[in-house]
């Protein structure tokens, strides 16, 4: 088993994706936990959450690292019916660590940005000025918007996405985002981007994009996002074997996309 205290799997973290790259807004490492305890088994998930702290309980494992942070503002009190602190006072029940690996994972070399270029198989990949938690990349074969929003969906598996744009132009240059990525819209119209692929897009952003010229395809937070924990596994694991240290990393298979649409009839309201 392995020997590793979390002090020491914050640093082959900050090797792989490196803390310093984070956003300055962004609150990435640990959540709530003791540096000196041993790591034996480690459980990875996109969100922490009741269902997550259970799994990685479940599976006997003392530390969850997840992609989502559970605490992005201050607080002053722990209260445990409200959010976020009932999630950090079920974490400290279940005797589970949290460690969080957010826009530092979104930035990095091998993290989720680079793999949602090398899935839509781009080419001459580059991290945008002032934007390295993005990738611009252009098409082998250049699509209309809509074909590409067609295989995007295919590709994300996602039942849906949105398109934001007046017009089906053809689209050769892309500028990925995962999870939110609308703040980025000036550089991705600096770089000369075709579309935005992104998540999470609001109106009013939608709105500007569409003044801006640029067209959006919205494929939602979830589906780009879900293979981090998948990412983040192979990383570790590799990482370990490479230091000698046999900590098992386990994947979180449980969690759904919250924004997951369902058709609601009137036998659904009775």
């Amino acid at each position: 088993m392995g020997s590793l205290r979390l002090a020491g799997l914050l640093d082959v973290a900050d090797r792989l994706y490196p803390f310093d790259l984070a956003e300055p807004w962004d609150n990435v490492g640990i959540q709530i936990g003791d540096p000196n305890r041993i790591v034996q088994r480690m459980a990875l998930s996109l969100d922490p959450s009741p269902i997550t702290l259970e799994f990685a309980a479940r599976n006997h494992c003392q530390l969850l690292v997840t992609h989502h942070p559970i605490l992005l503002s201050p607080i002053n009190r722990i209260i445990a019916s409200e959010y976020p602190s009932r999630l950090l006072s079920y974490a400290a029940r279940l005797d589970v660590d949290v460690v969080s690996l957010h826009t530092n994972f979104d930035a990095a070399v091998g993290g989720i940005n680079d793999h949602l270029a090398q899935t839509m198989k781009l080419e001459d990949v580059q991290t945008p000025a002032n934007a390295r938690c993005a990738r611009i990349g252009a098409l082998a074969d250049p699509l209309d918007l809509q074909s590409l929003a067609v295989h995007l969906a295919k590709l994300f598996e996602t039942p849906s996405v949105n398109v934001i744009a007046r017009d089906n132009r053809i689209v050769k240059t892309i500028f990925c985002v995962s999870g939110s990525g609308m703040g980025y819209l000036r550089e991705a119209l600096g770089a000369g981007a075709d579309a935005i692929v992104t998540g999470d897009v609001r109106y009013h952003a939608a709105v500007e994009a569409l003044e801006s010229g640029i067209a959006v395809i919205d494929c939602g937070h979830f589906p780009l996002e879900k293979a981090g924990p998948r990412i983040m596994a192979q990383a570790f694991t590799k990482a370990l074997e490479e230091l000698g240290e046999d900590i098992e990393c386990i994947v979180c298979q449980e969690e759904k996309d919250p924004l997951s649409k369902g058709y609601i009839g009137e036998e659904d309201l009775n």
